[in-house]
């Protein structure tokens, strides 16, 4: 049993890699990239970490003008990043706002992020108010989903994506998060993949898994595009979800009276 446990955990980290779809997020932002004429792109990457994926970008995008930016809550790795040549910030997403004007960015990417937070209308007001319309964004999170999530129910356990202890406070799977994200059409999702399928190892049997069955991988990623619809994400709590108001999400910084 041993042999067997230590022969999956090689295969699950030979795979893991894939859990963050980084050349698919790469390929994304550079078709959209693309479309931009006559001024410099700006990126803005939620939750940078070590910047793979704006390094990525930025190697997709080779020979185009970029401004690349990054808010990140760790200071290693905003010093890192500023060394890269990103400008990056360190921000809490989930009650401060983004300091940059109405319609800044033309690309945002949050690659597994949001499953720490809690307050994902805040978070997404704020990429609908700084994402130019028409401009899009890339969201990868674990897959509650998952066949292995799924398995774990139907054995009555708590699924190995959101442990109760554990970093992650959100489960998300593709039909809830579409029905979120497009609630009062502030957003489109425009494109879905699934990445890295437990527990085959990386290579191509996973690559193979994963595009045939993408909402049972142990990952996903969404692109979704800004619609051109006013406003901000943080109407959805005043459009009558029912049960909505029953938490108290936040609404933004509050503004002291003169």
């Amino acid at each position: 049993m041993g042999r067997l446990m230590s022969l999956l955990n090689k295969w699950r980290q030979s795979a893991f890699v894939h859990h963050f779809s980084t050349p698919w997020i790469a390929e994304q932002a550079r078709k959209h990239a693309a479309t931009i004429k006559g001024r410099p792109v700006r990126i803005l990457d939620i939750g940078l970490g070590w910047a793979r994926d704006m390094l990525a970008i930025r190697a997709a995008c080779a020979g185009m003008e970029l401004e690349l930016y990054g808010i990140e809550s760790q200071p290693y790795c905003v010093e890192n990043a500023k060394k890269e040549g990103i400008d990056a910030f360190p921000l809490d997403i989930e009650r401060e706002s983004i300091p940059m004007d109405d319609e800044f960015f033309d690309i945002v990417t949050s690659n597994h992020v949001i499953e720490h937070t809690k307050e994902l209308f805040w978070i997404f007001s704020e990429i609908s108010r700084v994402l130019a319309r028409g401009g899009v964004a890339m969201i990868g999170c674990p897959n509650l989903g998952s066949w292995h999530n799924r398995a774990a129910l139907l054995l009555g356990q708590q699924p190995p994506g959101m442990k109760t202890l554990g970093p992650h406070v959100r489960g998300i799977t593709k039909p809830a998060f579409k029905q979120f994200i497009e609630c009062e059409s502030f957003f489109k999702l425009e494109a879905y993949r699934g990445s890295n399928f437990y527990p085959f190892p990386g290579g191509k049997l996973n690559y193979a898994f994963s595009a045939m069955l993408p909402t049972l991988c142990a990952s996903h990623h969404f692109m979704i595009r800004r619609t051109t619809k006013p406003g901000t994400f943080i109407e959805v709590l005043d459009s009558g979800v029912a049960g909505i108001t029953d938490t108290p999400y936040h609404r933004g910084p509050v503004m002291a009276e003169v």
